[in-house]
């Protein structure tokens, strides 16, 4: 019985609090999912548009991190805003308050809710912020942590809240690759100090004055308010992560035909990179695309954006359950806009089967859209 006949098994490792670790045993799928009608193009279907036309309560200025509440409410990120609307995309408010005092903030990282608070992050100095479900701030603790680390917030669970932290890579000499570690972090309600749990790495290229570049993306979602859904490689894996008992409980992939990475032309060299001392750095060319290039939870699914894109049909698109089984696929054709957008964790949000996009026209005029899929 061949690799596409059978689900089998071999090991891999990570990082564990500094060490290496033996982690769960990859499930290895088989080509063809178990849905009969797989492969099949799935037409989105645009229901709900959010601008900023037309009112002078909020303005779209780099939104980002879409996100929908416990209670169904919906949320997005702005410069000096985290706006809150009802499911029906009515505003109902702007949380972000400038300052540094109390119910106050700098700037605001990331959002999460649950049946009782709205919580949000702050970064530099780091500090989690409460609300009730109408709005009104209740208390905030500072997040002890060590100088230059990055951190967003994924998940709260039974009294603790789990970040994902990471410090940028300072290499001495020219321009290299290097494994990043994205540690996957823990503090209890009320403050102390986040203490390190599982490391994860990607690799980057990076300039030793600054400038950085990925290589594979650290993708890491929170699934079924327990678990994280991780993805770190330039290649074909997906991990479930439970941070409770800080250990992989699954990894998982199928067969996949990796896409080729199309060079760069000059003009796009020259836009793109970095500029450090005068001096423009582009990352070296890759020969192949990475394969997952984001990851989407809705229910008990979890949804695997992949390379993969044709004209016609869309992005093919991987589904698996919490088991690590692959289940099902399909295209999923989208408008250009949002099509360009479903690759970015920043840009988008699987609700079950609703699918909120950020979107920007030619003009630069952002809107919210979201999209019925199946």
């Amino acid at each position: 019985m061949g690799f596409q006949d059978k689900i089998g098994f071999v090991t891999a490792s990570f990082i564990f609090a500094g060490a290496i670790s033996i982690s769960a045993q990859i499930i290895e799928n088989p080509a063809k999912p178990k849905a009969p009608n797989s492969g099949r193009v799935v037409e989105a279907k645009e229901i709900l548009s959010i601008s900023d036309e037309n009112t002078g309560d909020y303005y779209f200025k780099f939104p980002l991190n879409p996100y929908v509440g416990s209670d169904g409410s919906f949320f997005i990120q702005s410069v000096k805003q985290v706006l809150q609307f009802d499911a029906d995309g009515r505003f109902l408010r702007n949380l972000f308050k400038q300052g540094k005092g109390p119910g106050e903030m700098e700037n605001s990282r990331s959002c999460l809710t649950t049946n009782k608070n709205i919580i949000l992050h702050q970064s530099n100095p780091d500090k989690l912020l409460f609300f009730d479900h109408s709005g009104n701030y209740e208390r905030e603790f500072l997040v002890s942590t060590d100088a230059g680390t990055l951190k967003t917030l994924l998940l709260f669970r039974d009294g603790m809240f789990y970040f994902q932290t990471r410090t940028f890579p300072r290499p001495t000499g020219n321009p290299d690759y290097v494994d990043v570690p994205n540690t996957i972090a823990a503090i209890a309600d009320g403050g102390g100090k986040l203490k390190p749990l599982s490391s994860f790495t990607n690799r980057v290229w990076v300039a030793s004055s600054g400038g950085m570049m990925a290589i594979s993306q650290f993708i890491s979602v929170p699934f079924q308010q327990k678990y994280i859904v991780l993805s770190h490689t330039s290649e074909y894996l997906l991990k479930i992560y439970d941070p409770a008992e800080n250990k992989v409980v699954r990894e998982f992939r199928r067969p996949y035909d990796r896409v080729k990475a199309v060079p760069s032309t000059k003009e796009q060299k020259e836009k793109s990179g970095f500029t450090l001392n005068d001096k423009h750095y582009n990352m070296p060319d890759q020969k192949y695309q990475n394969d997952i290039r984001n990851i989407l939870v809705g229910g008990d699914e979890i949804w695997a954006v992949t390379s993969t894109i044709d004209e016609t049909k869309g992005v093919l698109v991987d589904v698996f359950d919490g088991e690590g089984v692959y289940r099902d696929c399909f295209y999923l054709r989208l408008p250009k806009r949002a099509l360009d957008r479903i690759a970015s964790s920043y840009s988008c949000f699987l609700d079950n089967k609703a699918l909120w996009v950020v979107e920007q026209t030619e003009e630069g005029t952002y809107f919210i859209k979201k999209y019925q899929v199946g």
